[in-house]
């Protein structure tokens, strides 16, 4: 055994050694201790940042620039090094340039003026070979936002609409809405240049280009007939982050340009395109996009066809809470009309042990939702499982959840009742939820019967007080627990009073229960909640309105009693809503006390006194009309409609399609940005639609140059046709590059090593390749480069969507 412990720790301290080795050995390659160091922001290593950005050494300019945006990144001011930073704008290092671009864009609209210092050098390096420090300058000159440099940009911004590279493209896109802010007089001209993007081949330079016309010119329809088709194609191959706005523009414009499907009737070609392409947003990675893809689809597809964007919600389910929350409010907003696609999925939306309270106390409501009577009973074993979560909020959902599914279905109601019990009777159960419970079954008592209903309210009337709770019980029972809850005290009183008349054991709860409730009231009247005097007042009404029921003399007069003591205490009391239902009780029950048959001369001598006395005080009030008996149970008995259950807290109003789509249901109606172009047109007129030759596809953006499908096999732009990422970045073929990138077209990967690996044999051939390319930088930025190609429809492709032309 100690030989095998050694040996087992020997083969511990070896792997830990070992590990260590690689740990160190990783931490070499990526540059000391990692960028971590970098984030130690002490005052001995920011007095060096200073040093180093002035130095000549490129290393150590580098090493200055990482200590600022390390600084930017944890909320630090890097003020007072910004005039140094923008110095290094010229510098001929593509790292150093790239954070220097990084800050300028940071605090650019901060410190214009400091920017400004730079301005020449942005200017120059839009000429850069390379498409990354283009696309970097143009950034950065568009992030000074000052208006004297509006016409700079401008200018900037229409070169780049000729680019060879569509990175480049792609920034000058984004930035024509800042472009617009700058100087809004140039509106026709970035028209000009929209339409001009929309003409592009590439789909990194479509996706902006549609998110500038959403800030542009959301209803300019006429702008996308041409490329609607084109468009829809290229969808797929947007970048994720353009993907959902882009799939808004064409819903948009398909509700306005479309006729609307019909049940029974055949799509029109050009929304069966559309529809088609976000089918395929539905498998995405990014919820986003999924989100987008479900959000679109509903807007344009019936009814009937709403069963593919199940399995994309259902899969989010799966994902971060932050999602699975976005997906189920989806879910509960698509289900308020079509809850049976969901209801098969009931399972997939139960709540989980590590679901936060918010994704909790959401799938509660879905729940509700998709209750049905062949679920009903299911349903309420696991909402009262719920009772016991650790969020009183998801616990107190719960309860009401159970009474909304009983409330909807009888015939479970027997069952809810008696789980409610159960739980109300757990001792550790939060006070919260006790009182929900109590709430709950105050609500379903409606729809039990008398006995049921007087057995269950006496068993809680019970635990208001400790003397009722300790009555007929010996000294070594358990203690039941007292509700000390208002809401829950207030329920049990409104139940009483309710059922006053419910038989008990061959009595009545008025003749057994409410006498001993209301001379407990009476003496704990100044320590009760205003909530709670208010129903003790209510259950006194109550009582004295059926006095004429009881054949006890004793209980009568007690009753009597107790009423005019609590209606005389109410009368005094500071808070005005118990001052004004004392009143409003006292002059409702007035009329009764002439039609009372007690004889005075049984009483004691210090109750008669009591009740002349307030015989004597209706003397001296104003005459006014005395309702009858009935008319007094009608007033105390009748349904109050418009009083709010506590079930109707988990009821949602009705979410639209625009609502869910600009986010307003989740902001609690605060509007984001964008949120105009989120709200959906109707459907439009048959007479107001435009026809469909209108689509007809634009040949100078389908068609691809003949010098570069020259240089192409047939199906090569099949393989080029993907979203913008890290390899797309490379310079042209034109020009020579100071930093060789990896390429974006290659014809095939088994090809691309070999002739990687052949392109120089020698030094020779290496300075006269270099040679050829310094000569060919002049050449025109208007000719087509082969990037261009990245996106190419097939006009056959189209054919079909043109038969009924």
């Amino acid at each position: 055994m100690a030989l095998a412990s050694l040996n087992s720790s020997r083969a511990l301290a070896y792997l830990t050694e070992r590990g260590e080795d690689a740990l160190y050995a990783v931490k070499g390659i990526l540059g000391g201790s990692g960028s971590s160091r970098y984030l130690d922001t002490g005052e001995d290593k920011l007095a060096a940042v200073q040093a180093q950005l002035e130095s000549s050494q490129d290393v150590e300019r580098l090493e200055g620039l990482k200590r600022v945006v390390a600084m930017i990144s944890k909320g630090r001011d890097a003020t007072p090094y910004l005039a140094s930073v923008f110095k290094l704008s010229s510098t001929t290092s593509l790292e150093i340039r790239k954070l220097v671009y990084i800050i300028v864009l940071r605090y650019a609209p901060a410190h214009p003026d400091l920017a400004l210092l730079s301005i020449n050098s942005f200017q120059r390096d839009l000429s850069d070979p390379n498409p990354l420090i283009r696309g970097m300058a143009l950034r950065a000159l568009i992030g000074i936002r000052l208006k004297v440099v509006s016409a700079i940009v401008l200018l900037a911004v229409s070169k780049a609409t000729r680019d060879a590279h569509p990175y480049v493209r792609r920034i000058a896109a984004f930035a024509l809405p800042t472009c617009y802010q700058l100087d809004d007089s140039q509106y026709d001209t970035l028209l000009a240049h929209l339409g001009t993007f929309l003409q592009d081949r590439s789909p990194l330079v479509l996706g902006p280009a549609l998110l500038s016309f959403a800030e542009l010119c959301p209803d300019y329809w006429t702008l996308l007939h041409r490329h609607f088709r084109k468009l829809c194609h290229a969808l797929v191959d947007m970048d994720e982050w353009s993907q959902p706005t882009c799939a808004q523009v064409l819903v948009r414009y398909a509700r306005a340009n479309l006729p609307q499907p019909q049940p029974g009737v055949d799509v029109d070609p050009d929304l069966a395109l559309l529809r088609s392409a976000l089918a395929n947003l539905l498998t995405h990675v990014n919820p986003a996009v999924v989100l987008a893809g479900v959000h679109a689809h509903v807007a344009v597809a019936h009814t009937s066809d709403m069963a593919c964007v199940i399995p994309p919600l259902l899969r989010l389910l799966q994902g971060p809470p932050e999602v699975a929350y976005m997906a189920v409010l989806n879910v509960l907003a698509l289900s308020e009309s079509q809850a049976d696609h969901f209801t098969p999925h009931l399972l997939h939306f139960l709540v989980g042990a590590t679901d936060p309270a918010y994704l909790a106390r959401l799938k509660i409501r879905v729940l509700v939702r998709l209750a049905t009577e062949a679920n009903a009973s299911l349903l309420v074993q696991e909402l009262v499982t719920y009772a016991q979560a650790a969020a009183e909020s998801v616990a107190t959902d719960s309860m009401t959840a159970l009474g909304q599914v009983a409330c909807r279905y009888d015939a479970i109601a027997p069952q809810a009742l008696h789980l409610l019990m159960d739980v109300a009777q757990d001792p550790s159960l939060p006070s919260r939820t006790l009182s929900r419970a109590v709430q709950v079954l105050k609500t379903l008592l409606r729809v039990s019967s008398d006995a049921a209903a007087a057995s269950i309210v006496a068993r809680f009337a019970l635990r208001l007080f400790v003397p009722l709770a300790q009555r007929g019980r010996s000294a070594d029972a358990p203690r039941i627990r007292i509700l000390l809850d208002p809401d829950s005290r207030a329920a049990v009183l409104w139940m009483l009073g309710q059922y006053c008349l419910a038989p008990l054991a061959d009595e009545t709860l008025l003749t057994c229960l409410v006498p001993d409730m209301l001379r407990c009231l009476v003496a704990h009247w100044a320590k009760e909640p205003q909530k709670v005097q208010c129903q003790a007042l209510t259950l006194s009404a109550k009582a004295f309105v059926h006095l004429d029921s009881v054949g006890d003399t004793a209980i009568r007069t007690a009753v009597m009693v107790l009423h005019y003591e609590l209606l005389s205490l109410g009368s005094s009391s500071a808070d005005s809503d118990v001052r004004d239902r004392a009143r409003f009780y006292s002059g409702l029950t007035r009329g009764l006390f002439q039609d009372d048959d007690l004889t005075e001369d049984t009483l004691p001598d210090d109750i008669q006194a009591y009740l002349a006395s307030h015989r004597d005080l209706d003397r001296f009030r104003l005459p006014g009309v005395r309702l009858r008996r009935a008319q007094v149970q009608h007033v105390l008995f009748a349904r109050d409609l418009s009083e709010t259950s506590p079930l109707e807290q988990l009821t949602l109003a009705s979410m639209s399609t625009d609502e869910l789509a600009s986010m307003s249901s989740v902001t609690d109606g605060v509007h984001l940005v964008g949120w105009r172009q989120a709200q959906l047109p109707p459907w439009s007129e048959p007479e107001a639609r435009p026809p469909a030759i209108v689509r007809m596809p634009d040949p100078t953006s389908l068609k691809p140059h003949s010098s570069v499908s020259a240089q192409r096999p047939s199906g090569a732009w099949l393989e080029e046709k993907r979203s913008f990422g890290s390899d797309t970045v490379h310079g042209d073929g034109r020009h020579a590059e100071r930093v060789v990138l990896e390429p974006c077209v290659t014809l095939s990967r088994t090809r691309a090593v070999p002739q990687a690996s052949a392109r120089y044999e020698d030094l020779d051939a290496f300075l006269e390749a270099e040679s050829n390319a310094s000569a060919s930088d002049a050449a025109s930025l208007d000719d087509p480069a082969a990037e261009d190609e990245e996106y190419v429809v097939d006009s056959s492709s189209s054919s079909g969507l043109d038969d009924d032309l």
